[in-house]
This record gives C-alpha cells, sequence and structure tokens, in this order.
C-alpha cells in the first residue's frame, strides 16, 4: 500500500468512526473492535490504530491499557462550557443581526425548517431533525457573516454534539421546533425583548434536559 493511500484509509476510517460516535450509533463507553473494523475496511489494523489515534485527541476514544479503545463518556463539566460559550455568542450574534434587520427576509425559510423538524420529529427521525437544527443556526452565522464563530460554539464538540443529539430523544418532540418557533416569532414581531428571552431558552435546553431526566442518560455521563 502507498503511503498516500494509507493516509486515505486512515482518514475514511477516522470520519467512519466520528459519525458512528456522533450519531450514538456506537453509544458513550461501548468498547470498540479494532479487529472487526480491520476486516471490515479489509485492512491491517495499522490505518485502524491511527484513526483511533486520531479520535483520542478528538477526545471521542479513550485507550485504557489491557483492555481496548472505548467511547469516551459525555463530559458535563465540558458541555457546561461550550454551552456558555455558545449562548454567550450565539445570542450576541442573533440579537445584533436582528438589529441590523437581518432576518426578516429569511422568515419564511426558517419556518419551513420548523415544519419539516415537526414532521420528522413525529416520526422519530431524530437525526435528521438534529440536522435540521445545525442548519436552522447556521443561517443566522452566514447572514450576519459570523462562520468563523461556529467553531467555538460546539459543532465539532464531541460532547456537546452526542448530549445535543441525546436531549433531543429525551424531551417533548415538540420542544424544539416549538423554541425555534418562538425565535422566529419574535423576529416576525419586531419584538427584541421576546427574541432576547426565546434565545436564552433554547440555548439552555441542553442543561434543562439533563438536570430533569438525568436518571435516564446517567450511564452515558462521566461521573
Amino acid at each position: 500500500m502507498m503511503k498516500s493511500d494509507k493516509i486515505s484509509l486512515t482518514q475514511t476510517i477516522y470520519q467512519y468512526l466520528w459519525n458512528e460516535i456522533s450519531t450514538l450509533h456506537l453509544a458513550p463507553g461501548e468498547k470498540l473492535s479494532e479487529v472487526k473494523l480491520a476486516n471490515d475496511f479489509n485492512c491491517s489494523r495499522i490505518p485502524v490504530r491511527e484513526a483511533v489515534h486520531l479520535l483520542v485527541a478528538d477526545d471521542a476514544l479513550m485507550v485504557k491499557p489491557q483492555s481496548g479503545s472505548f467511547v469516551t463518556l459525555i463530559d458535563l463539566e465540558k458541555l457546561a462550557q461550550v454551552r456558555y460559550l455558545r449562548e454567550t455568542l450565539e445570542s450576541k450574534i442573533i440579537l445584533d443581526g436582528f438589529q441590523e434587520g437581518k432576518f426578516s427576509s429569511i422568515v419564511p425559510y426558517l419556518e419551513s425548517i420548523i415544519e419539516k423538524q415537526r414532521m420528522l420529529l413525529n416520526t422519530r427521525s431524530f437525526e435528521a431533525a438534529f440536522q435540521l437544527d445545525i442548519q436552522f443556526h447556521e443561517i443566522f452565522y452566514n447572514l450576519t457573516d459570523k462562520n468563523f464563530v461556529i467553531e467555538h460554539t460546539g459543532e465539532n464538540n464531541i460532547h456537546y454534539i452526542r448530549a445535543r443529539l441525546l436531549s433531543l430523544q429525551l424531551e417533548n418532540p415538540q420542544e424544539m421546533p416549538d423554541q425555534h418557533e418562538a425565535i422566529v416569532r419574535g423576529i416576525k414581531n419586531n419584538d427584541f425583548e421576546a427574541l432576547k428571552i426565546a434565545v436564552a431558552d433554547h440555548l439552555r435546553n441542553v442543561n434543562k434536559v439533563y438536570k430533569s431526566d438525568f436518571s435516564k442518560v446517567a450511564e452515558y455521563i462521566k461521573a
């Protein structure tokens, strides 16, 4: 195998595992089988181990000596740190953009996303609804030219991603679209205070869900 092929295979395995972990297909605490992965990708264990090392650096996997590789548990301290950054940065982006009149024209599109979310959540299509949640929020970054902030708001943080998806599965199926609708209503009604409250309530939701339903997720949480 040429070096470039090995690098490509390592990245392929890395991306596959990242997707499996971030979507909870590999549950927090679950043991990884390097042998099975090597067989699945028809390769030696070298690119598998290299992919594992990359995921350890992302805090998505941990290696226990003499035991193997395991999916990391969700770290509530790291979750709280990311949630604080997101609430601080995204609230400012949305409220500043609102005052600058950047969102009025996009209201019908935001409403169409919310309607799709409702339909998906009614059929428990959580991953698809979660992707629409990401899309909904990215619109505000795009319209305010603040895309550079996204990397600081948890979109690539394995703890925050899994926590959001897990909370989506626990909460009332219409909680997320209801909160999005409150944000859009504040924009439509040109109501700054209502928008401010709606944004804060929505961005704190993941923390609220974990406090009220902790027993349901305790096995996935780092002690």
